[in-house]
């Protein structure tokens, strides 16, 4: 359900999350209406080491969000942050709330207090983890379910297409076709790049096998380098003898 309005000036496609973030909210808090949320870009923001992320503006119940350089789910983090400021306003606390100026947190108790109630970290969790909860993510999926990378990466494209364009595609199949003829002669294809792609190892012992491991070879260096101390000096042994002393 999109209860809110959304003016998104920037370049992140999360007004999915947002309604969700908002509509979770309302449930919690119990606020009767929602705000008109604002993304916006801008870069001479972005630049500054302490730079403003966003705020709202109870007279107009907006909450603007700087989005420019921040990863999205920061972003989001921010949104709500505003929306427990949007319930406050909601139940009056910004009536009569006092100085409201440069560095009030630190000179109103009463904005102070509620600037404490914003920051609630476990509004922002509880509704990541409700969403991860009923719409999987990539790596709550591979984790629980033990997926193949394959699959993994086709489910996800398969998710974001029918998203964005409302229409489902078997990638499996569009997978069989690029092949050619089977699925085992996909996978001989993927073991033979696996293959490829595994590294050289020093040839330790001497015997041109690059792909023996190290812990092997040096050991059979070791009972190399024993056995090559054990042979018998048969420089002294008559040329016609030498064969038969060194079998004994």
């Amino acid at each position: 359900m999109n209860n809110c309005i959304i003016k998104n000036n920037s370049q992140m496609n999360i007004d999915d999350e947002i309604h969700s973030l908002v509509n979770f909210t309302k449930q919690r808090l119990g606020f009767k209406k929602p705000p008109t949320i604002f993304l916006n870009n801008d870069i001479d923001n972005s630049e500054k080491t302490l730079a403003k992320t966003g705020y709202y503006d109870p007279s107009t119940m907006e909450i603007h969000v700087f989005t420019t350089g921040r990863h999205p789910k920061d972003v989001l983090r921010s949104i709500a942050h505003e929306l427990v400021h949007h319930n406050q306003n909601e139940n009056g606390d910004f009536e009569n709330s006092g100085y409201s100026g440069k560095g009030y947190a630190q000179k109103n108790p009463h904005l102070r207090k509620m600037e404490l109630q914003a920051n609630d970290p476990m509004l922002f969790r509880d509704w990541e983890d409700s969403l991860k909860e009923k719409y999987p993510t990539i790596y709550n999926e591979r984790r629980t379910l033990k997926m193949s990378t394959k699959d993994w990466k086709n489910k996800e494209l398969s998710e974001n297409l029918n998203k964005k364009w409302g229409f489902k595609m078997d990638l499996k199949k569009l997978n069989e076709a690029h092949c050619g003829t089977s699925e085992s002669h996909c996978n001989e294809e993927e073991e033979k790049l696996e293959e490829e792609e595994k590294p050289d190892f020093p040839d330790v012992d001497g015997d041109g096998d690059k792909e023996e491991p190290i812990s092997k070879a040096q050991k059979d260096k070791k009972e190399k380098e024993g056995d090559d101390g054990k042979k018998k000096d048969l420089s002294k042994v008559p040329p016609q003898l030498r064969k038969h002393v060194a079998k004994k």
